[in-house]
Order: C-alpha cells, then sequence, then structure tokens
C-alpha cells in the first residue's frame, strides 16, 4: 500500500546519505527497506491545498533533508526510516485518502510517525488514522491560534480542530493546545475551551517555564505542530508570519518533550513552506532531532507496582490529602488521582504533574492539574 502512494527518496539524496559518516543521521536512515515494527518512521506530505494561501504545491523537502542527514545520532537503538513524500492528489480527499491508509499501515506496526506537511488541514487526517487503532486519542497541538473556524465548512487550516470535534466517530478523548496567543483568540473560544474541559496554555505563561509543558505532553497519542507557532526572527519558511511566537530553543525543547513521552505515535510538523533559507531547514531539521532524540529515551512502559523505581512523596493539606510520584530515571512527576464513587475509593489513576506542582501543594494549594483531571471524571 505504501508504495502504491510514496514517491521515494531520490538517488541524489540516498548518494549524499551514503557518503556521510558513520555517526550521522543519514548513515544510519533506511529506505526502501521492509519495515520493521517499533521503527521510526519519516515522510513529507506535499499537500498545500486549504491552507491560508493554496501556495505551490509541488513544495520541496529536499533542503531540509540534507540538512537532516548531516546531524549525528546520539546514543539511538530506534531503526529510522525515510519513505520519500507522497505528492499531492487530483483533489484534496485523494490526499487525504492516501494519507490516511499510509498512516495506518504504519500505526498497524507500532512504528512513530514523523511527519513533515504543507497545509495545517492535514492534521484531520493524521487524526483519522487513528480510528484503526484505538476508540481514544489523545490530541496536543502546538500553535498560536485555536483552530475552531465552521464545520460546515470544507476542511481547511483554520476548521480542522473544529471537524475532530464535530464529526463522527468522536474518538478525541483529551486535547491539549500549547502556546497560543490571546489577540488571535475570541473569548467566546476560550469559553469554549472551559466547557470542553480541554487544557490550554497561554505562550506568555509557558516562556516562564518551559519545563511545564511537559507533563501536559506526556499522555499525547498524537501532537501537531504548526510551524507559524515560532517567532518570525527565528523562522520566515512558513505561510503567515508572527512577531511573536517560541524561539528556536523553546520549539526544540517542546519537540523533544513530545517525543520523550511513551505513548505518543504520530508528530506532524505542518505549514512548512520551502524558501531556500538554509537556517529555516536546520531548524525544522532540528526539531526532528529532538523529536527522535526523546523517543529513543522514552520507557517503554511504567511499571507502577515497581516501587523502586519511584520515590513517592505524602502532602497533607485541610481539602485533600496528596500523593505524589517521582520517577528516579526520568525526572518526571505524577499526582494520584484516586477513582471514587459516593461510597468508596475505586482505584488508583496517576496524573502527569511537574516538580512545580509539588511545591505548590507544600505551601497548601492543590495544583490546577489536580482540579481539571476532577472535573474530567466527575
Amino acid at each position: 500500500m505504501i508504495n502504491e502512494f510514496i514517491t521515494p527518496v531520490s538517488e541524489e539524496l540516498r548518494e549524499l546519505a551514503s557518503q556521510l559518516d558513520q555517526f550521522s543521521i543519514g548513515q544510519n536512515l533506511r529506505f526502501e527497506e521492509e519495515i520493521q515494527e517499533k521503527s521510526l518512521v519519516f515522510f513529507g506530505v506535499k499537500e498545500t491545498r486549504g491552507g491560508a494561501e493554496n501556495f505551490n504545491s509541488e513544495i520541496s523537502f529536499d533542503g531540509l533533508r540534507k540538512q537532516l542527514y548531516q546531524l549525528k545520532k546520539g546514543h539511538w537503538h530506534l531503526p529510522m526510516y525515510d519513505l520519500g513524500d507522497l505528492h499531492a492528489g487530483a483533489t484534496r480527499e485523494d490526499t487525504y485518502f492516501a494519507f490516511q491508509k499510509i498512516q495506518e499501515e504504519l500505526l498497524a506496526l507500532n512504528c512513530t510517525l514523523i511527519i513533515l506537511g504543507g497545509s495545517a488541514n492535514l492534521a484531520y487526517p493524521q487524526f483519522r488514522s487513528f480510528d484503526s487503532k484505538t476508540h481514544k486519542v489523545n490530541l496536543t497541538c502546538i500553535d498560536n491560534r485555536f483552530r475552531l473556524g465552521n464545520d460546515a465548512d470544507q476542511l481547511n487550516s483554520h476548521n480542522y480542530l473544529s471537524k475532530i470535534i464535530t464529526t463522527e466517530p468522536h474518538s478525541l478523548f483529551e486535547f491539549t493546545q500549547l502556546g497560543y496567543q490571546t489577540y488571535f483568540v475570541a473569548q467566546e473560544e476560550l469559553d469554549l475551551m472551559e466547557h470542553l474541559n480541554f487544557d490550554v496554555k497561554r505562550l506568555g505563561i509557558l516562556m516562564e517555564s518551559m519545563e511545564e509543558a511537559e507533563p501536559e505532553l506526556r499522555n499525547s497519542d498524537m501532537v501537531v505542530m504548526n510551524l507559524e507557532a515560532i517567532q518570525c526572527s527565528d523562522f520566515r519558511s512558513t505561510i503567515e508570519l508572527s512577531p511573536n511566537g517560541f524561539n528556536s530553543r523553546e520549539i526544540c525543547a517542546l519537540s523533544r518533550y513530545a517525543g520523550i513521552n511513551n505513548k505518543v505515535q504520530s508528530f506532524g510538523v505542518y505549514n512548512f513552506k520551502a524558501k531556500n533559507i538554509p537556517s529555516d531547514d536546520l531548524l525544522v531539521a532540528e526539531i526532528l532531532w529532538y523529536f527522535m532524540e526523546g523517543k529513543n529515551h522514552a520507557t517503554d512502559t511504567i511499571a507502577w507496582d515497581e516501587s523502586e523505581s519511584f520515590e513517592t512523596f505524602y502532602v497533607q493539606i485541610p481539602e485533600q490529602d496528596l500523593i505524589f510520584y517521582r520517577n528516579i530515571t526520568t525526572d518526571q512527576w505524577w499526582l494520584e488521582l484516586q477513582e471514587m464513587n459516593e461510597i468508596e475509593r475505586l482505584g488508583r489513576q496517576p496524573i502527569p504533574c511537574s516538580h512545580l506542582d509539588y511545591e505548590k501543594s507544600l505551601k497548601g494549594e492543590i495544583p490546577e492539574r489536580w482540579w481539571k483531571s476532577y472535573k474530567k471524571l466527575y
């Protein structure tokens, strides 16, 4: 199925990869070999229709590939593939169909997908590819706007979130948005996010402590990164440039947080518009590198019954006794949420949190993450 739709990487790029040293990503990439289970699989999607402007659909990811191939791999163990590019079909729907089928085949092999695409509406078929795998999807978007346009319109880069929320099957379980900028967001949209119990973090709040983004990404099955979320002084190879946004270091940190999550299986990076700016190509290559770095250091499973893997902290405050766990290996923090009915406790449900949440609890505050999760359960 994959070979029917995707155009493989050019011979020129493969020759470049073969001539690099043994420590480079290019030298360790696989191209048209049979794909192993639990691999990292990269491919491009050359679809641009439905974006802010219908720019040239024959966008090129080759400049970016040249930068990516030359980066050095870390202490990595996961097999890596570059499948090539999916070219735009005769219609958008043709592209969406092929895109979804490719993903379904790769997800069935428990691979982790790294997708580079044109218009951000590709996030919708990225989401729908999970229909064949699970009925509950945790989605995180890194974006400067909510994409809550009219869901009655044709799918586009401004309404794909509305489509995800309203279109059957309704498989969106948890949604998180990181980096929204208030002047791009209507108050009614914020009210809707609050009503739906979604977790949204403003750019300014995250910039005070980027580490607070890691717990938000930890339970994600799928992550969408819109390159328009980067400030234009650091990155110009996108459509709608903005003077404010994440800087190059912050966006790479978010990418690593996305990768180190052991649940994530799909990472989409959208709104790339090749402008032959080498530093921009290198920044996107570094974003992909940090995701791969994180994924290679993610723990396979969390063994809650192995007490030697965790430190446990008990905090007594008037409203609620709290129990925190710290993973000794990863330094990740968790907060226990007791599932209850009216009579008894039903079980333990650890939720991701941060060291800052623990510090706040020592001052007598119940962390906001506890309240958010409590409201979702009750």
